[in-house]
Parts: C-alpha cells; sequence; structure tokens
C-alpha cells in the first residue's frame, strides 16, 4: 500500500493547550473558551465543533477497532503503521494509535469546555447542549478503553485509561483502572439521557443512543439484566426499525438521516468531507470504486465461507468478487499453509468439473442441509472447501473479495457515515445476554429475527433442535459477526468471550518468518501500546506491557 500518514506524537498538555485555544480553521473551531459561558449561539458552536471533531477520529477508530478481526484480510505489506495493529506486532510510536488518542482526547477536552461553561437546569437549551456533550465523552472514553484496556471480566482493576474531566491543560491524569472508566462512562451516560430536551436525527447524541451504549456496555461488563433492559428501552422507544430485506445491502449508501435503523453515526457530508471522492478513507482500503480507493484489503476467507452458506443472505452484497472474466468459472480453495489456489471449473447441472493430469475430474460435492451443495476439491494435502467464482482479479496471489459496507453514501464512491450504534446490534445484544442466561428460545427468538431480515429462508432459521453441535451462544456469535462485520466490534467480540482469534486464512498477517495464525485472547498485544510520546512526557503514565 503506498499511503503515507505523518507520525502524530502531541503531548497530552500540547492536546490540552491546542483545543482551550481559538483556532480559526473553521466556525466549529474558532470559539474561545470565555465566550462560551453566556452564549447559546457559542455552546452551539462549541458543541457543533465536537462532533465535527470526530470526522477525523472515525477513520482511526475503525482501523483499530477492525483490522486486528477476522473479517478482513490484507492483500500485501505496507509500511503504514495500521499493519502492526492488522497483525499484532504492535510498535510504541504509531501514528495511528497516536492519532486515536489525540483525536479522542480533544473531543472529550472540547466536550469539557462545554460542560465546564453550563449550570444545569438553567435553559432546556442549554441542558440539551450538555446532554449531548456527556454522551461524547462517555463515548471517547469508552472506545479508548476499548483499544488501551483489557476486557473488563479479564480484571475490572487492570490498568485503563487516564479519565479526563476537565479542561484544564495543566491537568494530566493519570491512567484509571477498567472498573474506574467504565463506571464514569455509565454515570455519564445516564446523567447524558436524562438531561435531552429536544429531539434531533440521529447524527446527534440522544437519549436512545446513549440506552444503545448502556447496552453494549453492560453487555461487555456481563450485566445482562441491563443489557436486555437498556436493547429493550432501544426497541421500544418507537424511533427505529430494521431496514427492509430488500434495503439492507444499500445500507451504508443512505443518508445518515434517513436511515431508520440507525441510532448514532458519525456524519459526513458527500463533496465537501471528501472532495477528491475519497482517498484516504476507510472505504478506500477495501475497495476501489469509480479509480477511487486502494483496494488492497479484502474479505476474510472465512468470513466468506460464512456469509456465502446461504446464497439468499442478502449480506452478500456487502462482499464484491472484482471479476476478470465473465465466461470463466473458478473453484477457489486454501491449501494447509493458508495459500489461495483455484482450478477452472465448468458447471453443469449441480456439478462442477476441472482438468487435472488431463483427466476430468468433479468437484466432490456435500448437501449442505438446506437445499444446496457444498463443493470440495481433492489435493495431496487431502479434502479442500471450494468456492465458486467468476474468474477474479488477483492481486499478490489473492483473489479480490471487495468490502462495500464503508463506501458509496449518496452515491460518492467512497463516502460512509461510520455508524456507533444501530438497531440490529439491540437485538444481538439482548441475544447474548438472553443466551448466557439461559434463556435459549429468546435468544434464538433475536437471533432468528436478524436472519430473517437478511433474507435467510426458514430452513436456515435455528431452533433447539437443529444447532448441529454449536452452543446456542456460538450462534450468536456467530451472527453477531455477520451482522456487525466492518463496523467495529468483532476484535471486541473475540477476546471478551474470552476465544481466541482465529486466523487460518490468507492475507499479509503470515508472510515472513513468525505468522501469526492464532491470537490468544490472554496474549499482550491484544491491547496496544500507549503511544510513546505520552509516556515520554508525561510523569507517572505507565505503558502496557
Amino acid at each position: 500500500m503506498n499511503i503515507h500518514i505523518k507520525n502524530i506524537a502531541v503531548a497530552f498538555t500540547g492536546l490540552l493547550i491546542a483545543t482551550a485555544c481559538s483556532v480559526d480553521k473553521s466556525p466549529y473551531d474558532s470559539v474561545k473558551g470565555e465566550d462560551l459561558s453566556g452564549s447559546e449561539t457559542g455552546l452551539e458552536a462549541a458543541t457543533l465543533g465536537n462532533y465535527h471533531r470526530m470526522k477525523l477520529w472515525a477513520t482511526e477508530w475503525h482501523i483499530l477497532h477492525e483490522f486486528p478481526g477476522d473479517n478482513m484480510s490484507v492483500s500485501g505489506t505496507t509500511t503504514d503503521p495500521l499493519f502492526f495493529s492488522y497483525n499484532y506486532q504492535r510498535v510504541a510510536n504509531s501514528s495511528r494509535t497516536a492519532t486515536y488518542w489525540t483525536k479522542s482526547y480533544e473531543v472529550i477536552v472540547g466536550a469539557n469546555k462545554v460542560i465546564e461553561a453550563i449550570t444545569e437546569g438553567e435553559s432546556t437549551t442549554n441542558d440539551q447542549f450538555l446532554a449531548e456533550n456527556y454522551y461524547l465523552r462517555a463515548l471517547m472514553h469508552f472506545q479508548l478503553l476499548d483499544i488501551f484496556g483489557r476486557p473488563y471480566n479479564q480484571g475490572a482493576a487492570n490498568l485503563g485509561i487516564p479519565l479526563k474531566l476537565d479542561a484544564n491543560p495543566l491537568n494530566h491524569p493519570n491512567r484509571a483502572s477498567v472498573g474506574e472508566v467504565y463506571d464514569q462512562v455509565e454515570a455519564d451516560l445516564q446523567k447524558s439521557a436524562a438531561l435531552f430536551t429536544a429531539d434531533k436525527d440521529n447524527t446527534f447524541a440522544s437519549k436512545e443512543a446513549c440506552w444503545a451504549l448502556l447496552s453494549r456496555l453492560y453487555l461487555y461488563k456481563e450485566d445482562y439484566a441491563k443489557t436486555i433492559e437498556y436493547a429493550d428501552k432501544v426497541i421500544n422507544a418507537g424511533k427505529f426499525s430494521l431496514l427492509p430485506t430488500d434495503k439492507l445491502a444499500t445500507y451504508p449508501t443512505i443518508k445518515p438521516e434517513d436511515n431508520s435503523e440507525t441510532i448514532f453515526a458519525v456524519k459526513l457530508k458527500p463533496n465537501i468531507d471528501y472532495p477528491d471522492n475519497g482517498w484516504y478513507t476507510v472505504g478506500s482500503f477495501y475497495a476501489s470504486i469509480l479509480g477511487s480507493g486502494w483496494g488492497e484489503m479484502y474479505a476474510s476467507r472465512s468470513y466468506l465461507e460464512l456469509v456465502r452458506e446461504f446464497p439468499e443472505d442478502v449480506r452478500n452484497n456487502f462482499i464484491e468478487p472484482v471479476v476478470l472474466d465473465e465466461n470463466v468459472l473458478w473453484a477457489t480453495y486454501a491449501d494447509n499453509s493458508s495459500t489461495y489456489k483455484w482450478k477452472e471449473v465448468t458447471k453443469s447441472g449441480d456439478d462442477y468439473t476441472y482438468t487435472e493430469n488431463g483427466a476430468a475430474t468433479k468437484l466432490e460435492k456435500e448437501a449442505d442441509g438446506h437445499g444446496g451443495y457444498h463443493y470440495f476439491i481433492q489435493t495431496a494435502e487431502g479434502k479442500k472447501r471450494a468456492l465458486i467464482d467468476k474468474k477474479l482479479a488477483v492481486r499478490n496471489g489473492f483473489p479480490k473479495y471487495y468490502v462495500l459496507k464503508c463506501s458509496g453514501q449518496e452515491g460518492q464512491a467512497q463516502l460512509w457515515s461510520p455508524v456507533v450504534s444501530r438497531l440490529a446490534e439491540m437485538y444481538l445484544n439482548r441475544a447474548e445476554a438472553y443466551a448466557k442466561t439461559g434463556n435459549e428460545a429468546k435468544a434464538l427468538e433475536d437471533v432468528n429475527l436478524i436472519r430473517t431480515r437478511a433474507g435467510i429462508p426458514t430452513a436456515g432459521l435455528y431452533t433447539s433442535s437443529n444447532l448441529n453441535g454449536k452452543s446456542v451462544i456460538d450462534v450468536v456469535l456467530e451472527e453477531r459477526r455477520l451482522e456487525l462485520a466492518y463496523e467495529g466490534h468483532r476484535k471486541l467480540d473475540v477476546f471478551r468471550n474470552k476465544q481466541n482469534m482465529d486466523r487460518h486464512f490468507p492475507g499479509a498477517h503470515l508472510l515472513g518468518s513468525n505468522p501469526i495464525k492464532e491470537v490468544s485472547y490472554e496474549d499482550k498485544a491484544v491491547v496496544e501500546y500507549i503511544p510513546e510520546a505520552q509516556i515520554l512526557l508525561q510523569d507517572g503514565l505507565k505503558q502496557n506491557p
């Protein structure tokens, strides 16, 4: 990849001073601190500035949450430090983690400036600004902890992140515990939810956005009764509905305000935020569209096999095989070294035939249990699962399976407004909580609701008698993987459930002398290093082991 990002290493002091100063880059950033207390216009501008800062935060948020998962694979090495997060060979001076840290605390300090400028209860307008900024502060702290702290169930006493609860540039808090961060995030969200006085669209914080994040927080904390309670609050709020099956594949293309399923999204505007059509965006990593984008990170083999279990599953439309020849069929498979291989095949009825040493050989087929077949090819290493595609374009030996879930908003190639919370997650949070408290029938009901919406036929819906050796929690987590792929959930879903990250699939993580085929949930590399500049410049700030 040819992406070049400057190495950003900003001291915490410098960050806070920069945030507190008047910087005339846009109307949102030019409000002086002393103007806030007496001006609703100033408070509004400062709050909008905090939303604006999240646009720069969102790319790093996606990279650090999604790239270490198992839904995508990199098709070659890169000098971009995202590669170190992808392959769990973290570095303390990564510009990606440094930028994420910096941008997160810029939003936090910006929120604190507004919070400090308002006396609660004096005006409904100001209480609305207060509510929105408490939510933003909570969201930033929570998402920072996901990257720089261990999951809650691995020890609430473990080191978390600094809790920055004021706008004083001279106050440099050291790291709070994981439990203390959770407590503060919970308190901020509860306070926020109680203060809202206006009903804005889903690109602004809302009490429902607070409830959605609380549902996730309680799920991670393993407080399942509250997980269900707050998921129910959102589901029963009457403000959101799942997109219908025939619209699901268009999810990323819809303007967030027009999307009935989105609870909160970071809004980006067409032809304004990305006037060059979207180079250096999240979508540009995954696909090249209309000549825009690198298109060097593809859907992983394990995700492809999962989503293709049902051809009717409309989530297949989020993946685009890049076809080189419409008239040639390939059977692709991965060998024992997780290297892609393929055979040219011809189709006859339900059979596929290829030529091996001058002889015609059929792919083996096995009934998949719901009216179709799985295909296999016999190799010197044994039987391998084969997927059928038209002849594909290939990069460095990797067939190109573009991911389209982060592109195409309002017709612009690489525009996308990252979704922080949406209704489908609430059903899946609730399903996981039901499964872990023994209410398996309710858990399967929620999973089946999501599968039905995805277009999966009745034969693919779960009952207690057709789990095929899986547990109910297995199918819940599998459905979370399918539904929430490329939305920043997968890494946390694996490690907080004390599972290992299985990366036995083709990708650049297997290159070199130290391939990373599996990552233990106890591995130190699961948690990113605190940016080195912060450690060097702030006494008492401890580094992760």
